[in-house]
């Protein structure tokens, strides 16, 4: 009897072991990230052949107990290479674990293949070669503690490589992974099962290698155990052809068009078509280039069936909030179509998962790679629309003809159609080009957040039905209470920019990687402001953010512009957004500093300055607090002296309850006017923010 150990993702061991216990092995042992377990020669065979879940399979070789390095050497030395080994292959060791004593997984393996080698040369052996890439054999050994193990792997290159695959995706799920996916999966043999974003297709093959018994290792050419002298060629052919019989059984039984595959990209179905074919599956899998908008059910006469997919998620794109409408899109349209199907979704996103509206029944934990995943079971219901729904729909199609109304309308390329106008619907929805970006914010405790979350399912869905956006082009950001500079924290990573129009200007945003985007929309007025007075004038932009502001004025003629914010990000931003408009020159000068040091030190004049502070600030780069309700007033006053006489500061904040003391501004000798309502733009008539003309006497 010979002792083996199989290898597997984490959260398939028990698969792995009901597998092994299906092709007869004894004796098993789970642990965690495989099965240990005793073989006759011929179950070796059809445990390489037959295991879909399994990584790798080893040979146990000895087990022993360490002091030293020495007792490493001595201890491989006493193992009887030559019935193992060819003297013309090649072989490589592997080693894992460290302790106290091997502190370096190289030096166990140079340690071992001393060992091996000395014991060849002393025996007057020609030794055999090592090969670091492509050995013909390798020798696995793990440290635990003080206990080695010596195995041998009979897999060759892993498991999950097929030999099937030539095309996939940019980031595809192994084949054993996906096949343990398949089989936690709420699909049955002889049920339909469609796949609606297939990629390469593995989910769909593995499945139909299943169900036609289909040995996942046929199609491979080359094995571990090929270049190890106990391998037995006799049984191997029993194996090779026991599993060629069982397939061609299943294919006899076979019912063609039970597995339907489904993607957008016409090459990506080319691809899935090939390695189908490949894997002598093509026949009973339809693969169908569909976009998700246009997907249902085909199985008019079939009352259930099953929904397979591993859609894109946050780790792989490392996008979470450009994904969320698509999350949205499959819950619809699944309740939409396929009432009563079951439903398998595999995911590492959590976050993303809520967004399809459904209870699953029944969860599954695996590793894919690093990345926790997690498959979720569902069976799907339908789901009616309400009348609260309704008047949502309603009032987005009312604010979208009242903003084509508008003369603006056609200059801007970036506008806002939704602005917590009903009460049950606290999101924002801006425009941004092709873009589409809603804000949530954060709803009353009083508010049942699964109603809430509803909600905003059906205002991204809707939404993006009306207005005819893709899904990858719809951003969904959170908005709660932040704290400290969080408002301006990167958090992803695409630095994906793109050119925006705003009346003459060019602008940069990033709609992904920051809870803002670059350009606050409702400053618009402000900046068109800005625009008109600017011709001749010297311009200063504090707390500038991304420099839209200083575009405007330079476009409107300003004689200069300076450029200040704390952030090296913002300021580098902002020269872009300058360059992008051929602002470029020494009339434009940018400075990363905070603010109020800057104007504490400096005496330059300005005929125009734009002052947008924070509502709050408590950068560690800052001597104090700044609060914008108890320090506006003495941030005007030192700016005095960096005004002109009859030059401008337009002043302007969102800050809730903002309150102006027009008194003591005046006893500054500046005359102050409230220009709120002429800077607002149609799409902000609701929107608190305030601005104000303060103009030095």
């Amino acid at each position: 009897m010979n002792y083996l150990y199989a290898s597997t993702n984490l959260g398939c061991e028990k698969l792995l072991e009901r597998e092994l216990i299906y092709l007869g092995a004894k004796n098993l042992n789970v642990i965690k990230g495989g099965v240990y377990y005793e073989a006759e020669e011929l179950l070796i065979y059809k445990s390489l052949i037959w295991s879909r879940i399994a990584s790798r399979i080893f040979m146990c070789i000895k087990k022993f107990v360490i002091k030293n390095s020495n007792d490493l050497y001595h201890n491989i030395y006493q193992i009887d290479w030559n019935k193992i080994l060819f003297l013309n292959k090649t072989f490589l060791v592997k080693f894992s674990g460290k302790n106290n004593i091997i502190r370096n997984s190289l030096f166990g393996a140079l340690v071992i293949k001393d060992a091996i080698v000395d014991q060849f040369y002393k025996k007057n052996f020609m030794r055999p070669n090592i090969n670091l890439t492509n050995p013909d054999i390798r020798i696995q050994a793990i440290l635990v503690r003080n206990t080695i193990e010596i195995m041998l792997d009979l897999s060759g290159n892993s498991l999950n490589q097929r030999g099937y695959r030539k095309f996939c995706n940019v980031t595809p799920i192994k084949e054993n992974l996906s096949a343990a996916i398949v089989l936690t999966s709420t699909w049955k043999k002889n049920f339909p099962l469609i796949d609606p974003m297939c990629g390469s297709g593995t989910l769909l093959i593995e499945a139909a290698m299943i169900y036609l018994d289909r040995a996942p290792g046929l199609k491979r050419k080359k094995w571990g155990f090929q270049s190890w002298k106990g391998y037995n060629k006799f049984l191997w052919d029993i194996a090779i052809k026991e599993a060629n019989k069982k397939f061609e059984i299943g294919l006899k039984k076979s019912i063609k068009n039970l597995f339907i595959g489904y993607d957008c990209d016409n090459k990506i179905i080319e691809q899935a078509k090939e390695n189908a074919r490949n894997a002598n599956v093509l026949d009973i899998i339809k693969f169908l280039t569909c976009d998700l908008n246009k997907l249902n059910n085909p199985y008019k006469n079939k009352e259930t069936g099953v929904l397979l997919s591993n859609p894109p998620y946050g780790e792989r794109y490392n996008t979470e909030n450009r994904l969320v409408a698509l999350y949205v899109q499959m819950g619809f349209i699944f309740k939409k179509y396929f009432k009563n199907w079951k439903l398998s979704i595999f995911s590492s996103s959590k976050f993303l998962l809520n967004f399809l509206q459904m209870q699953s029944y029944e969860d599954f934990f695996f590793k894919n790679g690093a990345i926790d995943c997690l498959l979720k079971n569902y069976v799907i219901f339908s789901e009616k629309i309400n009348q609260k729904n309704e008047e949502y729909e309603n009032r987005l199609k009312k604010n979208i003809q009242k903003l084509k109304k508008w003369d603006d309308f056609e200059k801007i390329d970036c506008f806002r159609i939704y602005d917590k106008d009903i009460p049950n619907y606290n999101i924002v929805i801006d425009i941004y080009k092709k873009w589409l970006v809603i804000q949530e914010y954060q709803t009353s405790k009083k508010i049942n957040t699964h109603i809430s979350h509803k909600r905003l399912c059906y205002a991204i869905y809707t939404t993006k039905e009306i207005l005819s956006i893709p899904i990858n082009n719809i951003v969904l950001k959170i908005r709660k209470k932040q704290k400290n500079k969080l408002q301006y924290y990167k958090f992803y990573n695409s630095n994906k920019f793109f050119i925006i129009k705003e009346y003459n200007a060019k602008l940069l945003i990033n709609l992904i990687d920051y809870l803002d985007t670059g350009l606050f929309l409702e400053h618009r007025g402000v900046r068109k402001l800005i625009y008109t007075m600017s011709e001749g004038k010297d311009f200063l932009n504090l707390f500038a953010y991304t420099g839209s502001a200083s575009v405007y004025a330079g476009l409107g003629g300003a004689n200069s512009t300076t450029t200040i914010d704390m952030s090296n990000t913002y300021i580098k931003w902002s020269i872009k957004n300058m360059s992008i408009n051929n602002l470029i020159g020494k009339q434009h000068s940018f400075i990363q500093s905070n603010c109020l040091d800057w104007i504490a030190l400096n005496d330059q004049m300005f005929d125009l300055i734009y002052l947008n502070p924070p509502t709050f600030s408590n950068s560690k780069r800052m001597k104090k607090v700044f609060e914008i309700k108890k320090d506006y007033l003495s941030l005007i006053n030192s700016l005095k002296k960096n005004l002109r006489k009859n030059g401008y500061i337009i002043f302007s904040s969102s800050t809730n309850n903002f309150k102006l003391n027009f008194d003591k501004i005046n006893k500054m000798k500046l005359y102050v006017k409230n220009i709120t309502n002429s800077v607002k733009s149609k799409d902000f008539i609701n929107k608190k923010y305030y601005s104000w003309l303060i103009k030095h006497m």
